[in-house]
């Protein structure tokens, strides 16, 4: 199959969302919708999200459905996947490229899609979200905020791929898919109960007022201040100055981990001594902060990207992989606590780094402000802990955003310390492998949850629960595979639905396109041909799922 994702129009968005929500009372596989308590948020670059969580810059929120399923659960703060001049077919990702079975791996890194693409993946969630927000009455329609992320050097940022991307998403305005949400909404606002014109009137186009800088894959250190303040000065946008964690130096990194039981996780003092040094972060910090201050604008630092190892045990089909989830607690934080202290909490911290629904309020009550995740969201539960860690948050929007300096130390050092035995941050032996069953006929849904782009579908067959692939969707990421009951490949091996023949025939899975008139292309044992649900000779599974798809989930055909 193709790797390649495929954007879902924007009013193939709007049907899927009106239409599952009809039928099934979910939307993208969400049936539990977080509502806001009234009157909840915390300013911050000048917006006022409604809760401290949402998902960090990476697969959560590449596409806009990813956007729309973390915002359903609770999450209120997205930072979007990062950009850079080196986009779409010309970027090369490894695949898989997701493995979150304990700690995270990956080898991904900025989005997947071009940058003209991505821009209008952000335009269509950020409608989509307020549609949502007043129709479902889950929130305030500024309840919400986005924050981009580039990298990686100053020349690509400074690039009219990149540039326009930055204006378009400060004015979306200037935009044709900014322009086309609102005239299908403008036809569409029979279609709904609560949102009105007013409320489209009011949809802002400053959809970013915010970027953050990521300084991984190869961005200099030499270069990370030049980059800001060209941000700061030419694009006068609120920053965030995303570190590494080699702020914490090479030697204090393997104690940590090995004190932790992480003895198996090989990283080199290479790559340490590449990366920005403390002694020279700090000076740097100080003044890329005395500078936002002059001109009226927000500075602060996003703790920490992933962790660079070596994939010595075939994690990856990659040599350079990158870590993050529970080992990356402790080290985070150390670099957190050392940055508060010198700075005596007057430098704001967003934190990234292993938090979960036990820590977060933990983290939030130390004044890190947003806290974000990832690995979290890859694990079985997906977008739906992010419910958990929203509640856990709740009556913390007094907390302020001033990180406490003495807190963040003595997190640092709870978690951090030889004799540390919470199994939240040590590692732990793996489990053995669950049961194999010889088929899905009792469909666990495992592989939809932990799908950041809701590429694998539960639907109802004939009366009973089935799984079906989304060919669109799928970016080949592998993560599904991890967690599979039966050790199979969902993306690889579950009867998949693609969107057009052309896709069916860029791929080697067994499953069936749309075809005028009510008849499908069908893959089935390796032969391809026109079938149709009548066709005797298609088996009853199959001509079971295309009546199912075609009367009962039309969306799911979306072109």
């Amino acid at each position: 199959m193709s790797d390649r994702m495929h954007p879902i129009p924007f009013e193939a968005l709007l049907d899927w969302v009106l239409g599952e929500l009809r039928a099934e009372g979910s939307v993208f596989g969400i049936k539990k919708f977080y509502r806001a308590p009234e009157g909840a948020g915390q300013p911050w670059m000048g917006r006022r999200p409604e809760t401290a969580v949402g998902p960090a810059a990476g697969p959560h929120t590449q596409l806009a459905q990813n956007i729309v399923a973390g915002y359903l659960c609770g999450a209120r703060v997205f930072e979007l996947k990062t950009v850079q001049i080196l986009d779409g077919e010309d970027l090369t990702v490894s695949k898989p490229c997701i493995l979150a079975e304990d700690e995270g791996y990956n080898c991904e890194w900025s989005t997947e899609l071009t940058v003209p693409q991505a821009r209008d993946e952000y335009v269509k969630a950020w409608f989509l979200l307020h549609v949502l927000a007043k129709e479902l009455g889950l929130g305030r329609a500024d309840g919400f905020a986005f924050n981009m992320s580039v990298g990686y050097d100053l020349a690509g940022i400074q690039s009219p791929k990149v540039d326009g991307f930055l204006e378009d998403m400060k004015n979306a305005a200037r935009t044709e898919q900014f322009r086309e949400c609102a005239e299908v909404l403008r036809r569409r606002l029979g279609d709904f109960t609560r949102f009105g014109p007013e409320d489209l009137a009011a949809i802002s186009p400053n959809i970013c007022n915010s970027v953050t800088i990521s300084t991984m894959h190869g961005c200099p250190p030499s270069e990370t201040e030049g980059i800001a303040l060209y941000l700061l000065e030419q694009k006068r946008l609120n920053l965030l100055l995303k570190c590494n964690p080699t702020l914490v130096g090479y030697d204090d990194a393997r104690r940590i981990l090995d004190a932790l039981g992480f003895t198996y996780l090989r990283f080199e003092r290479e790559s340490f001594d590449h990366d920005l040094q403390y002694a020279d972060a700090i000076p740097m910090l100080r003044r890329i902060r005395g500078r936002a201050a002059e001109l009226g604008l927000y500075f602060g630092v996003k703790l920490t990207n992933t962790f660079h190892v070596k994939a010595d045990r075939g994690e990856l089909p990659d040599e350079n992989i990158y870590m993050s989830g529970r080992p990356l607690l402790p080290l985070s934080l150390r670099v957190a606590a050392r940055i508060g202290r010198d700075f005596g909490g007057a430098l704001p911290m967003s934190y990234c780094g292993g938090a979960d629904a036990k820590n977060i309020a933990a983290l939030r009550g130390a004044g890190l402000f947003p806290v974000t995740v990832c690995t979290e969201l890859l694990k079985p539960g997906g977008y739906g802990k992010l419910t958990a860690m929203a509640a856990a948050l709740e009556g913390l929007e007094t907390a302020g955003t001033a990180p406490d300096a003495d807190a963040l130390d003595a997190l640092s050092k709870s978690l951090c310390g030889p004799a540390r035995d919470d199994p939240a941050v040590r590692r732990a032996p793996r489990p053995e492998a669950p049961d194999v069953r010889a088929d899905c006929r009792v469909v666990c849904g495992v592989c939809a949850s932990v799908c950041s782009n809701r590429a694998n579908a539960v639907i109802t067959v004939e009366g009973r629960k089935r799984m079906l692939h989304l060919d669109g969707l799928c970016n080949e990421c592998g993560n599904c595979a991890s967690f599979c009951a039966e050790k199979r490949a969902p993306y690889l091996e579950k009867l998949t639905v693609f969107t057009s023949a052309e896709a069916l025939n860029d791929s080697r899975n067994a499953g069936f396109a749309p075809l005028p008139g009510g008849r499908f292309l069908l893959r089935w044992d390796g032969a391809v041909r026109e079938a149709g649900p009548e066709d005797a000779d298609v088996p009853v599974e199959v001509r079971a799922a295309m009546v199912a798809v075609r009367d009962r989930y039309p969306w799911l055909l979306y072109d």
